[in-house]
C-alpha cells in the first residue's frame, strides 16, 4: 500500500512537470468519458433498469408474429391468450391488457385520461400494491364482473383532493357506472403513463376466433427459467395452434422479450445500443489520444527511466508508475466528464419531457451508472497507459545512459505513434460521416414542407364511448352535427375531421385489386388507411388531380367509393387510370365491400413526415364510421386560442365528452419527430468529439516527430534545405497517415452509416457529397496539424539545433 501511495504521489509530481500534456490528456478523457457516461445512462434507464418492480428482470412481452408475412410482431387476440395461459407450464402466469383513453364524469366536469383495460391477475404478476384500497379480484374482468376501478395518484389529488373517502365513490368512465376500489402509489402507471385502470372484460367464447380487441400480454418468469425455454414452450404451442386452427394462426409464432425491450420496440432498441456503440468509438479515440501523447512524454524521460532501472528498479516497477499516471489522469477525467454526463442527462430530460416517456424510464447518474464509471476509468487507464508503460520498459537502458540524445530513438515509438494517429482518424471519419448525415437530417426536418399551412391548424381528439354510441348511424350523426357547430365558431376558417392527420403516419391496410389473383395473404399489397369528412382533403390542398373529391353524396347507402393519392396510383396502376377502378380493404377473409376509385389527389405524408410508405387510400367518413376522430380546424389568429371554443362544441352536444391532444400540427409533428432532432444532435455532438481529438492526436504526434527531427532538419537547412522543402517533408509524412486513415475510415463510415438509418430523416445514408465534405474537412484539419509545427521548426537557428544535440 505504502508503494502504492508512494508513486502516486510521484505520478502527481511528474504530471506538474508537463502541464500541456496533463491537459490535453484530461480534456480527451474528459470529453471521452462524460459523453459515454451521457449514453450508457440514456440506455440503463430506457432498457437495462427495467421496470421498477420487484425483479424486472423475469417480466417479459409476450407478441406474436408471422415471419412468413414479414411481420415481426402484431396483438394477441384473446382466444391465442387464454390458450397460451392455459397450456404454458414456465410463466408464474400470463397477463393481458390494452391501452385507451378513458372519459372520466359524473363527479364533475368530464376529462379524458390516458387508461389501461388489464385482466384481474396483472397487479399480482407486476407484485404492485395499490395505496388505498384493493386491486381487481378474479372475475372481475369478465363480462359479468363487478364494474370497479382504480385511479392514479394524480387522478386522485388533481380531481377528488386527495380525499380518502374516494374509496366507494362511483363515477362514469365511457358512458357506465364504475366504482372506485383502489388508488395506485405515485410512481405506478404501468404500463406507460396510465391514469386509471378498468377490468378488461373480454369473453373468448362470445367471440369468433380472431376477432375483437388485439391485447398486450406479458408474463413473469418462473424462478430458474431461462428466457430461451419460454420461447421453446410457446413456440410449440403457437405451432400447435397453427395446425388447429389454420384460418387464424397459419404461420403465427409467439416473440418473447424483455418487456422494456419490446415496449420501446426492434429499431429504438437498436438505435440506442447504436448510439452507445458510437460514443464508445469517441472513448476509444480520447484513450488512443492520451496514449500517443504518454508515449511521447515517455520518450522525453527514457533518462529517468534508465536511471531508475540502473538503481534497481524492476520492469514491473516502472510499468506500475507509468499505469498510475495514467490513472490519476483517467480518474481526473471522470471527476470532470461527471459533470458533462449530470450536464447532459439534464439536457436529455429537458429535450424528452415533452413526449411524456413512459413512467418507468428514468434517466439519472445513480449508483450502477457510478459503476459503469468506475469501470470505464479503470479501462481507459489501461487502454491509455499500457503501451507506453511497456514501451518504457523495453528500452535499452545502456544506449540511454551513454547518449540521452539517442534515448527517443531507442523507444522506437515513431511507427507505433504513426499507427495510433491513423486509427483515430479513421474512427472518427466514420463518427463524422455520422455527424454530417446527422446535420442534413435535422436541417431537413426543420424545412420539411407538407404542401399546406401547418402554423394555423388546431387539432385535437375526441372519442365517442361504445356504451352511448352503440353503431355507425349514431356516430355518424354526431360528428356532423359536431363539423356543423365548429364551422360556425368565430375564429373557425375551415374546420374537417379526420382518423390520421398529415405527419403523425396512420396504419397500412391489406387490400387487393378487382380482377388481380393473389396467391396467398403475404401477397396482397399494403396502402395506408385514412378516414376524413369531405371537407379535409381541400383543406390540405390535396384537391383532385383525376376523377373528383370526396362529398355530401358518399354516404351510408350509397355505392362505397374512395380516393387514393399520386403515389398509389403510380404504383398499382402504372401509367394507367386510377380512377372507376375497385379495390376491397382486407386479405382473402375480408368481406368488406368492393370500394370505387373517384379519384386521384396530391400526396400529403400519411406516412408521416418523411412519407415512408406513402401510398394512401382516402375514405369518406359518413361510409366508415368511427368512434375517435381528430378535429382539423384552420385558424383565423392564434390557433391555441380555440381550446376552450371546440372544447364548448363538444360538451354542448354531449357533457360527457372531453377534447384531448389539443394542440398546433407543428406541435404534433415536434412530437413526432423529436428523435431525430435529439438523437441526431447527440451524434453530431460525437462526431465533434472524434473531430477535436483526432486533430489534438494529429498535431501532438507531428510536434513531437518535429521536434525529435530538429538535428536533421538543423542539417538539411544547413546544407542548403529551404524552408519550404521543410515544410513539404512534414506535411508528406502527415498526408500519409491522413490518407491511409481516412482510407480506412470511409470502409468505416459505410457501415456506420447503415447502422443510423433508423435516425435519417429523407437522407441517403450513402450521401457522396456528405462523405467528400468529411475528407476534405479531415485532409484540411490534417495538414493545418501538420504544418503548424513545420512551419515553427523552420525558424528555429540551424547552428541552435545542432548545438542543442
Amino acid at each position: 500500500m505504502a508503494s502504492v501511495l508512494r508513486d502516486f504521489r510521484y505520478s502527481v509530481r511528474a504530471l506538474r512537470k508537463t502541464p500541456a500534456v496533463a491537459a490535453v490528456s484530461i480534456l480527451a478523457l474528459t470529453l471521452g468519458i462524460g459523453l459515454t457516461t451521457t449514453m450508457f445512462s440514456i440506455v440503463y434507464g430506457a432498457l437495462i433498469r427495467g421496470l421498477p418492480f420487484d425483479e424486472p428482470a423475469s417480466i417479459m412481452s409476450l407478441e406474436r408474429n408471422n415471419p412468413s408475412r414479414n411481420i415481426d410482431g402484431m396483438g394477441v387476440s384473446i382466444h391465442d391468450f387464454a390458450d397460451w395461459r392455459a397450456s404454458q407450464r414456465t410463466f408464474e402466469d400470463i397477463a393481458a391488457y390494452y391501452t385507451g383513453t378513458v372519459n372520466i364524469s359524473g363527479t364533475e366536469g368530464a376529462e379524458r385520461f390516458d387508461g389501461a383495460f388489464l385482466s384481474a391477475n396483472a397487479f399480482r404478476l407486476l407484485r404492485a400494491r395499490p395505496l388505498m384500497g384493493r386491486t381487481f379480484r378474479d372475475g372481475e374482468d369478465t363480462p359479468s364482473g363487478e364494474r370497479v376501478l382504480l385511479i392514479g395518484y394524480a387522478m386522485w389529488k388533481s380531481r377528488f383532493d386527495s380525499d380518502p373517502r374516494v374509496l366507494g365513490q362511483t363515477v362514469r368512465a365511457n358512458g357506465e357506472p364504475y366504482t372506485i376500489v383502489g388508488v395506485m402509489p405515485e410512481r405506478f402507471a404501468f404500463p406507460e403513463n396510465t391514469e386509471v385502470w378498468l377490468p378488461l372484460r373480454m369473453d373468448p367464447l362470445a367471440l369468433k376466433r380472431g376477432d375483437g380487441q388485439g391485447l398486450n400480454a406479458f408474463g413473469r418468469l418462473k424462478g430458474g427459467v431461462s428466457l430461451d425455454r419460454a420461447s421453446l414452450e410457446l413456440s410449440g404451442i403457437a405451432r400447435r395452434l397453427s395446425k388447429e386452427y389454420s384460418k387464424t394462426n397459419e404461420g403465427v409464432g409467439v416473440v418473447i422479450r424483455p418487456f422494456t425491450e419490446a415496449f420501446i420496440g426492434r429499431e429504438p432498441t437498436a438505435m440506442l445500443y447504436t448510439m452507445l456503440g458510437a460514443v464508445g468509438f469517441v472513448l476509444l479515440i480520447a484513450c488512443t489520444n492520451v496514449a500517443n501523447l504518454l508515449l511521447g512524454r515517455a520518450a522525453h524521460r527514457s533518462r529517468e527511466v534508465g536511471i531508475r532501472t540502473a538503481l534497481g528498479a524492476s520492469r514491473f516497477q516502472v510499468v506500475r508508475q507509468f499505469l498510475m499516471e495514467s490513472l490519476v489522469l483517467s480518474a481526473t477525467g471522470a471527476l470532470l466528464g461527471l459533470a458533462v454526463a449530470e450536464a447532459g442527462v439534464r439536457l436529455f430530460n429537458r429535450a424528452i419531457v415533452s413526449t411524456q416517456p413512459p413512467f418507468w424510464i428514468d434517466i439519472k447518474i445513480d449508483l450502477p451508472v457510478l459503476g459503469f464509471v468506475l469501470a470505464v476509468t479503470l479501462a481507459s487507464s489501461l487502454a491509455s497507459g499500457l503501451i507506453p508503460a511497456i514501451q518504457a520498459s523495453r528500452a535499452d537502458i545502456n544506449a540511454i545512459l551513454k547518449d540521452e540524445s539517442r534515448g527517443a530513438s531507442s523507444f522506437r515509438i515513431g511507427r507505433l505513434s504513426r499507427g495510433l494517429v491513423m486509427f483515430e482518424i479513421a474512427l472518427s471519419c466514420g463518427l463524422l460521416v455520422g455527424a454530417g448525415l446527422m446535420v442534413k437530417s435535422v436541417a431537413k426536418l426543420r424545412l420539411v414542407d407538407f404542401g399546406f399551412p401547418t402554423t394555423d391548424l388546431f387539432t385535437a381528439r375526441v372519442g365517442l364511448p361504445e356504451t352511448t354510441y352503440r353503431d355507425g348511424g349514431s356516430q355518424t350523426r354526431f360528428f356532423e352535427q359536431l363539423e356543423a357547430r365548429l364551422a360556425s365558431v368565430p375564429g373557425i376558417k375551415n374546420v374537417a375531421l379526420t382518423s390520421n392527420l398529415p405527419g403523425l403516419g396512420s396504419d397500412p391496410s391489406d387490400f387487393a385489386r378487382e380482377g388481380v389473383a393473389y396467391a396467398s395473404d403475404r401477397d396482397y399489397p399494403r396502402a395506408r388507411r385514412v378516414v376524413v369528412s369531405p371537407g379535409f382533403l381541400p383543406m390540405i390542398g390535396a384537391v383532385h388531380r383525376e376523377g373528383r373529391g370526396l362529398g355530401a353524396q358518399d354516404r351510408a347507402g350509397s355505392v362505397p367509393v374512395a380516393v387514393v393519392n399520386a403515389s398509389f396510383a403510380r404504383a398499382f396502376f402504372k401509367g394507367e387510370s386510377a380512377v372507376g377502378r375497385r379495390i376491397r380493404l382486407g386479405g382473402r377473409e375480408s368481406t368488406d365491400p368492393w370500394l370505387t376509385i373517384v379519384g386521384v389527389v396530391p400526396d400529403r405524408f400519411a406516412g408521416g413526415p418523411d412519407n415512408k410508405e406513402p401510398q394512401a387510400i382516402y375514405l369518406p367518413l359518413a361510409q366508415n364510421p368511427m368512434r375517435f376522430v381528430s378535429i382539423a380546424a384552420q385558424a383565423a389568429g392564434n390557433p391555441t386560442a380555440l381550446t376552450p371554443l371546440v372544447r364548448s362544441a363538444v360538451i354542448s352536444l354531449d357533457p360527457d365528452l372531453p377534447i384531448y391532444r389539443a394542440r398546433t400540427l407543428d406541435e404534433a409533428v415536434a412530437q413526432e419527430t423529436w428523435f431525430y432532432r435529439v438523437f441526431g444532435s447527440l451524434f453530431i455532438v460525437f462526431g465533434a468529439a472524434a473531430f477535436l481529438l483526432a486533430a489534438i492526436g494529429l498535431y501532438a504526434v507531428m510536434s513531437f516527430s518535429v521536434g525529435q527531427r530538429l538535428r536533421e532538419m538543423g542539417v538539411r537547412m544547413a546544407l542548403g534545405a529551404q524552408s519550404r522543402d521543410v515544410v513539404a517533408l512534414v506535411l508528406r509524412q502527415g498526408a500519409v497517415q491522413i490518407g491511409v486513415g481516412v482510407a480506412v475510415g470511409l470502409a468505416f463510415a459505410a457501415f456506420v452509416s447503415k447502422l443510423l438509418g433508423i435516425l435519417l430523416f429523407n437522407v441517403n445514408p450513402r450521401d457522396p457529397a456528405i462523405f467528400a465534405s468529411v475528407v476534405l474537412v479531415l485532409g484540411l484539419a490534417g495538414a493545418l496539424a501538420s504544418y503548424v509545427p513545420a512551419r515553427r521548426a523552420t525558424r528555429v537557428d540551424p547552428m541552435l539545433a545542432l548545438r542543442s544535440e
